[in-house]
């Protein structure tokens, strides 16, 4: 029996294309491979392509239409040559994708190229110092939401300024994420317990520290790493892990660095400051720290160019997952079920509530789950690695006890990823059932994960 025919090669190809560069944006902006995957299958399928294989390997986009028996088929490659954070675009693709899956009637190919044309190369939706502003104000959010004051909170803006625009400047010379990471670590850490040390910054410099590895590994994509992984994408999960790995590797290497050069310059007076992290702050919900949470939330979307009209769910994603994990942990969960527990619910509002308003919901999730991020816990380890904590350094029980707690950091990071996973499949039948209300042309022919 002869198997489909596809009678205009140069159809197939423009297809093929379109959806390369759509999975292509999809994955550049962290989702996880199995949306590229979906959305690629679909968008050829509105197209009258329904034989069609993808394959995805982390940087590698490869898709193949298969076109009967008499036929050969057509395969094309694309590579994802650049990570970004905007938020704008990937809503723009998001609507393109709905109007080509979504209607009866699908748009055009040339159409759809233009239309994802001018969404790719468009200028960012406000000025780029805007952005640059609010990643320091999210910055300055984290510092007082883990336990830190006024004080801790400026020294985090400005600070956070300088290594963002460090990071930009390495960027620009091609110089590795791992270079980039070591840098901004070293700055934060020895601005930090200088300002310390000379008396200008009253509380804890393990604060600021936090705070700025928190920026740090925000553009990491941990929740596509977990997603990949469950979904049965584990070349692409393990390229996203080492991904992972080395840009922590590169914080680790820039505090270590810096305590170890702080002992050495200023003695152990000096080396004391370092080893001031505070171990016994329990997450409150209170009004300052769901405020803090709030502000958090908004001010790292507006920093990842979402839209205007989803910093307000933003923000709220921000307290309510906060919120969430401080009652779970106030009950005894601990830090690591706890932020699970936070994820997942966030998770499940996210797979409904943006399609609702026409938001991604990538921009609730990472906004609600960043301020979660164990920032105070990872700088602990790292101090446990580079010194015992009474001035000698190097001891093979700090490096075991250094070990372990950064183990724990990556454990809660994972189930932060976990949870935002496990929320989407329970809330994927409620989102679907919810689309079943909808007119036609409203409804989804393609899983809306993350």
């Amino acid at each position: 029996m002869p198997g489909p025919q596809v009678a205009d090669e140069t159809l197939v190809l423009r297809v093929l294309d379109l959806a390369l560069r759509i999975g292509e944006v999809q994955l550049a902006t962290g989702a996880g491979a199995a949306v590229a995957h979906d959305t690629m299958l679909a968008v050829a399928g509105a197209y009258g392509l329904p034989t069609c294989d993808v394959d995805i390997a982390f940087s590698t986009i490869t898709m193949c239409c298969h076109r009967g028996v008499e036929a050969g088929p057509v395969t094309t490659m694309r590579n994802v040559r650049y990570r970004t954070q905007d938020y704008t675009r990937l809503a723009t693709v998001d609507a393109l994708i709905k109007d080509i899956v979504d209607q009866d009637t699908p748009l055009t190919s040339s159409e759809a190229f233009e239309r994802l044309a001018a969404a790719v190369d468009a200028n960012h939706p406000y000025p780029r110092y805007v952005a640059g502003l609010a990643r320091s104000a999210f910055a300055s959010a984290v510092a007082v939401l883990i336990g830190g004051g006024l004080g801790v909170g400026l020294v985090t803006f400005v600070l956070t300024a300088v290594i963002w625009g460090i990071a930009r400047w390495l960027g620009r010379r091609n110089v590795p994420l791992f270079f980039q990471q070591v840098f901004g670590a070293m700055v934060v850490t020895t601005t930090a317990i200088a300002l310390a040390f000379s008396g200008a910054l009253l509380d804890s410099p393990a604060f600021v520290i936090a705070a700025g590895i928190i920026v740090l590994l925000t553009g990491l994509s941990l929740v596509g790493l977990v997603q990949d992984a469950i979904t049965g994408f584990p070349l692409t999960a393990a390229g996203r892990a080492v991904e992972v790995v080395l840009s922590t590797a590169g914080l680790l290497v820039g505090v270590v660095v810096s305590i170890k050069v702080t002992a050495a310059v200023g003695g152990p007076s000096a080396l004391s400051y370092a080893l001031v992290v505070p171990n016994d702050l329990t997450p409150q919900p209170d009004l300052k720290s769901l405020i803090a949470a709030a502000a958090a939330g908004l001010f790292f979307a507006l920093s990842a160019y979402a839209p205007w009209a989803s910093l307000p769910v933003a923000g709220i994603g921000g307290a309510a997952a906060w919120a969430i994990y401080a009652i779970g942990f106030d009950n005894g969960l601990g830090q690591v079920v706890a932020s699970a527990l936070a994820a997942g619910v966030l998770g499940l509002i996210a797979m409904v509530l943006p399609q609702r308003l026409g938001l991604p919901p990538l921009v609730l999730v990472v906004a609600g789950i960043s301020p979660l991020l164990p920032g105070l816990l990872l700088y602990t380890g790292f101090s446990q690695l580079a010194t015992d904590g009474t001035g000698a350094t190097g001891t093979g029980n700090a490096v075991g006890t250094g070990s372990v707690t950064i183990l724990l950091a990556l454990t809660v990071s994972l189930g932060l990823a976990a949870g935002v996973s496990f929320g989407e499949q329970v809330g994927w039948p409620l989102a679907k059932a919810q689309r079943r209300r909808l007119p036609p042309a409203a409804r989804s022919r393609r899983p809306r994960i993350f």
